[in-house]
């Protein structure tokens, strides 16, 4: 895997000749990021970096690519964040996230913010060779090359970087036929720039191997699942034209891959296990929810029970029989849904998972045929919240299946006692925002959302929410308090050129 100047390049013109009718609509639907020329000389500083990074992420979040899953999110940020403390340096606060399509990529934002394409995980065999991918985007950000690439491209870096997000999502778009169009946007003005920025990112590549190769073994991870991904990507990307200046210039080279081989082979054997398990569960919701259409679970479902043949119990039973009942719940069908759900833990035997324990409890709350069982569906989870004190997809759970129910009142008192969901998270305010307008506060609804928008910086949106929030005038004092500081604080940020809507 490449840094998102490098790596997606390889990948777009690999691809094959006609844009699609959806891959052009795609293209339409996906914004630039609102990218400015850094102020000042030399490189960014991590703060501008992060600022960059917000900006764009609140395009990514817009998109039809963006897959808001809470339990992939968080076995991504857990593998993730296993990884980052044993970077060598560190001062980003990295965000691990998802994007629903089908190509084998990942890359990274300014401000440590990564994307994994749900094709990445699917093609990996085991968590080594994900953490292996992972582990190279995390050194591209620790060594700062996105940074220095600023430093370099001064005026076109950052148009670069939007150019190249949009041309990677409209050739996902329009899965393999995407991929000339797409890559002439990046191929048209930009294209001086990118044969210049292709030479440092080579050398940059290389020292993402290596920190990222380091990474990986600190983690106790299997180095040699590295090199398997690097080796399998390497036979599926084929020969490389020699004429291609573009492809010449940065292939994944003979000498990258013989290099890490030699690294790994001078690595002792012993390595902690990976965490396989997880792993296949999160690989089989992957199966089911990258696609959207009922044909398409239903490919899903063919295939996940291919998968049982011969096998009734142990992981990959599980972890197959989990994937159905992700597959029937897209479906809309509860009850087969819960029966896989139980076919799947009792899969398990004594394999304990997070995921497996709530799917379980989600399923049999929708299966719940009275008030009931729903009763001691909802007590199930909310005990899985407080064995999983940290987990957003447990708590996620446990207030949508309060919010279906209606009782807002005790959506607001977890939200306040819970500790999944830190109030730097923007889905804090979106469930306070919901339960509080269900509850006629229209001050703390407007409030929650303004708040929600300042976090991802579009200060703009945010002036508008604090705005309604004034007018609605239905809160109490230390509410309508904030209110007042809170526009003041949009309106100022709007002043300084900060997060206006575009």
């Amino acid at each position: 895997m490449k840094s998102l100047i490098a790596y997606s390049l390889s990948l777009i013109l690999a691809a094959t000749p006609v844009l699609s009718a959806s891959a052009a609509q795609g293209m339409d639907q996906v914004r630039l990021p609102a990218i400015g020329e850094p102020a000042g000389s030399g490189e960014l500083s991590p703060e501008e970096e992060r600022r960059i990074g917000e900006q764009s992420m609140v395009q990514i979040r817009n998109s039809r690519f963006y897959l808001d899953d809470l339990d992939v999110s968080e076995y991504l940020n857990r593998l993730g964040y296993r990884l980052v403390a044993m970077a060598p340096s560190n001062s980003y606060g990295f965000q691990f996230f998802p994007l629903k399509v089908p190509e084998i990529n990942a890359f990274a934002l300014p401000g440590g913010f990564i994307a994994v394409f749900s094709g990445t995980v699917l093609a990996a065999s085991d968590e080594s060779e994900l953490a292996g991918v992972m582990a190279h985007e995390i050194a591209h950000v620790t060594q700062r090359h996105i940074a220095r690439m600023f430093e370099r491209q001064r005026g076109t870096g950052a148009l670069a970087i939007g150019s190249f997000l949009l041309a990677i999502l409209a050739a996902a778009a329009g899965g393999s036929s995407g991929g000339n169009a797409a890559s002439a946007i990046v191929m048209g003005s930009q294209a001086a720039m990118i044969s210049n920025q292709l030479k440092f990112s080579r050398s940059a590549e290389q020292e993402a191997d290596r920190i990222g190769f380091q990474i990986l073994t600190r983690a106790g991870y299997d180095p040699r699942g590295m090199v398997r991904f690097f080796q399998r990507l390497q036979q599926q990307s084929g020969s490389y034209d020699s004429s291609n200046s573009y492809l010449s210039d940065h292939p994944l080279t003979i000498e990258r891959i013989g290099d890490m081989e030699n690294r790994a082979r001078n690595y002792p054997q012993s390595f902690r296990k990976s965490d396989d398990f997880d792993f296949l569960l999160i690989q089989a919701r992957l199966l089911v929810l990258q696609g959207d259409r009922t044909a398409d679970w239903e490919e899903a479902v063919r295939q996940l029970r291919l998968r049982l043949v011969g096998r009734s119990s142990g992981e990959q039973a599980a972890a197959a029989h989990y994937g159905l009942s992700v597959a029937y719940r897209q479906m809309g069908r509860a009850a087969a849904a819960y029966e896989e759900a139980e076919k799947a833990d009792a899969a398990a035997g004594g394999r304990r998972s997070v995921f497996i324990d709530k799917n379980l409890c989600e399923t049999r709350f929708l299966a719940a045929g009275s008030e009931a069982e729903k009763e001691a569906a909802l007590a199930q989870m909310r005990r899985l919240c407080d064995q999983n004190p940290v987990s957003s997809m447990a708590a996620g759970a446990y207030i949508e299946a309060l919010r279906s129910m209606g009782r807002h009142e005790e959506i607001l008192r977890y939200l306040k006692t819970q500790g999944a969901f830190s109030q730097d998270n923007p889905a804090y305010y979106r469930y306070y925002a919901q339960s509080s307008e269900a509850l006629g506060r229209h001050s703390e609804s407007h409030l929650a959302i303004g708040r929600m928008y300042a976090l991802q910086g579009e200060w703009k949106q945010a002036a508008i929410q604090f705005h309604e929030a004034e007018k609605a005038s239905d809160g109490d004092f230390y509410t309508m308090s904030e209110i007042d500081a809170r526009l003041r604080e949009a309106e100022s940020r709007m002043k300084d050129g900060e997060g206006g809507s575009r």
